[in-house]
């Protein structure tokens, strides 16, 4: 089937399959040969420019030696691609990993609004350690996750990173996590990576009272697909790509732009709640 649109599942199931080729060292001529069908047909799947039949996916995947919780998650993508968005809970979240990792180092701009944590594309390791805590996780599940985070912060540190704009609220940064110690250092690490020609830390000060928060999002803009929207709650998270959405979101952001602080002025907020920090 061929489509215009371009959900998160249909281009996740691309990213997976041509990785899942690759990894098998097969060419597209020679993989599409052994299910009947035509390079050009499979080239269109593997950029997101077809929705593949699950016959052809689960053809594929026995073709490439995939198997296990990699092919069961892999046949779910393909099994649901007209789904009108991608959202998962509970114990499904990390099925959403793969595919926001993709989008991460695809996108040329990435707008993130994150009312209760610092994002984790800016978080330190002492302070993923301390939200792991809370998570009552022992040793090694915190140092796996703070290994995984720190591996997907490396895409503003690329040499064709994404133009990165975070809108963080005064609230969340006042609320210590892991103390005070651990706030000064995520302080003064934010102020760091402000200093990046790419990167902007927006701060939404108490002095403008109550915004327009709808939760934390993400916006993924990107030079030739259509953007896509990640959102997160306590419970859920999923990916929207629907116009409609994508429009909504755009003005969400428009909204936090017009009541953050500036760049330098933001910069400035932070140097001064680092030193309230230092005194507590």
């Amino acid at each position: 089937m061929i489509s215009n649109e371009s959900p998160a599942r249909v281009r996740a199931l691309a990213m997976e399959l041509k990785a899942a080729r690759e990894g098998a060292n097969l060419r597209t001529r020679d993989a599409a040969r052994m299910i009947g069908t035509s390079a050009p047909t499979l080239s269109r799947t593997e950029t997101a420019k077809r929705f593949a039949l699950a016959t052809d996916v689960s053809a594929l995947l026995a073709i490439y030696g995939v198997t296990g919780a990699d092919r069961t998650r892999i046949m779910e993508l393909a099994e649901n691609l007209d789904a009108p968005h991608w959202l998962e809970s509970g114990d499904h979240r990390p099925r959403l990993l793969p595919a926001l990792k993709h989008f991460e180092r695809r996108a040329i701009k990435i707008t993130q609004f994150s009312p209760a944590l610092v994002p984790g594309l800016l978080q330190t390791p002492a302070y993923i350690r301390a939200l792991m805590r809370f998570a009552n996780s022992d040793e090694q599940v915190r140092e796996e996750w703070i290994a995984a985070r720190l591996d997907r912060q490396a895409i503003l540190n690329a040499r064709l990173s994404p133009r990165y704009v975070a809108y963080l609220d005064e609230g969340m940064l006042r609320r210590p996590c892991g103390g005070s110690e651990v706030m000064t250092h995520q302080l003064q690490w934010l102020m760091g990576r402000d200093e990046q020609p790419h990167i902007t830390v927006r701060i939404i000060p108490f002095k403008h009272g109550f915004y327009d928060s709808h939760g934390a999002f993400t916006l993924f803009e990107f030079r030739d697909d259509d953007p896509i929207v990640y959102i997160e709650s306590a419970d859920a998270a999923g990916f929207l790509h629907a116009s409609e959405s994508i429009a909504r979101f755009r003005g969400f952001a428009g909204k936090l732009d017009r009541v953050a602080l500036g760049s330098s002025d933001s910069v400035d907020f932070l140097a001064r709640m680092v030193v309230d920090y230092g005194r507590s």
